[in-house]
Parts: C-alpha cells; structure tokens; sequence
C-alpha cells in the first residue's frame, strides 16, 4: 500500500513537471494566446466574457497568470480609445507602488480571477515594451458602465 502511494506520487509530480515544462515555454504566460489565425476578441469570446461595472476593477492587482501570481501591477482607469477599442489602463512595474508607468491593456487580453486580474495574452517582457499611456484621444469610460470581462481559473 505505501509503495503505491509513493509511486502515485511520483506519478504527479512528474507529469506536474511535464505541463510545467510545456507551460514554461508556452509564448505567454498561461498558455493562453490567441491560437494562429484567431484574433484578440475571438480568443477572448472563448473565456465565458461576464458583465462587469467599471468602478468594480478599479484598483484590482494585475496578476502574470503563474503559480506564483506576480503582481504587474493595479487598474487604474478603463478608456476608450480612438478606435472604439476598451483598454485598461494599468500601473505597470515599479516596486512597492514607486516608478510605475501607465499602460493601456486591451480588456480582450485581461481576465477576471476572483477579486484580481490577469493579462493571459501579453509577457511581462511584452508589457515592458507597451508604450507608456497617454489619455490623448481616448475618453475615460463611466465608473457605472457596464463591460464584458473573461474568466480564469487559478493558475495553481
């Protein structure tokens, strides 16, 4: 009995380590890019999109979408941008909340885990290279308004 338990165990833990494997080289960060040929709104049409009041994102961390769950950073507006397009506005980087620069996320590319959210299409190496967010031509989008946001399971 307790050599099955042990080899059930080793068992886990190595396929644990194989999906860590194909996770860690996965182009982004949980796996979950667009698949070739698909765009950004139809990846995000896949992940169950749930209405969701701007005010309520508000100051959410933004999580890699890893084990460890690194905070990237905190929603700090939702605009609209000259193409209509929804994006989050996000303070990216920095430590303890100093040298942060804005970024405009697209919402296609964010998912709602509990009371955090997720940037699944982009690295952070990625997100480093977004330029830094300007509000010219965009417009803020209503705290009350309501937008759809994706669903993630936990990465763990």
């Amino acid at each position: 009995m307790k050599r099955a338990i042990v080899s059930g165990a080793l068992a886990v833990a190595a396929i644990a380590a194989l999906a860590g494997s194909a996770w860690a080289q996965s182009p982004t960060p949980g796996g979950m890019p667009p698949p070739p040929g698909m765009s950004l709104a139809q990846s995000a049409a896949m992940r169950f999109p749930q209405p969701v009041r701007v005010g309520d994102l508000l100051g959410r961390a933004v999580l890699q979408p890893v084990e460890s769950q690194n905070v990237l950073g905190r929603v700090r507006q939702v605009v609209r941008n000259p193409d209509g397009e929804i994006m989050v506005v996000i303070a990216f980087g920095g430590f303890l909340g100093w040298g942060t620069r804005p970024i405009a996320v697209p919402v296609d590319a964010m998912v709602l885990l509990g009371q955090d959210m997720e940037v699944v299409a982009y690295t952070p190496d990625e997100l480093r290279r977004f330029p830094t967010f300007v509000p010219g031509g965009s417009s803020d989008v209503a705290d009350d308004t309501i937008i759809r946001v994706g669903l993630a399971k936990p990465s763990h």
